[in-house]
């Protein structure tokens, strides 16, 4: 059984494919060949990645929280929508952690 981790990491969008021991997975047909996950992985993925500011505020890389803050309602409806897609095509391989 795997495991679909939602979890924001700059570069990489929401959706995290692990196996049952914890280890990510490179590539999985079920997730990767969704095109509705896909656009919405990539979406959030861009949202998340716009709140880091490379050579602002005195600092080689910081994380604008303000900005964070202020779309935080995008930034759930996108990831309900995610998990809303998760359970539609789940066929009963994965199981899905939101953190």
């Amino acid at each position: 059984m795997y495991k679909i981790r939602l979890m924001n990491e700059f570069l990489h969008g929401p959706i995290w494919v692990l196996y049952s021991d914890g280890i990510s997975v490179w590539k999985y047909p079920l997730i990767e060949q969704d095109a509705i996950l896909s656009e919405l992985n990539q979406t959030a993925k861009q949202l998340f990645d716009s709140y880091y500011e490379f050579d602002s505020h005195n600092e080689p890389c910081w994380f604008n929280h303000e900005k964070e803050k202020a779309e935080k309602s995008t930034m759930i409806a996108l990831i309900s929508r995610i998990k809303k897609r998760l359970d539609e095509i789940n066929d009963g391989s994965f199981t899905i952690e939101d953190l």
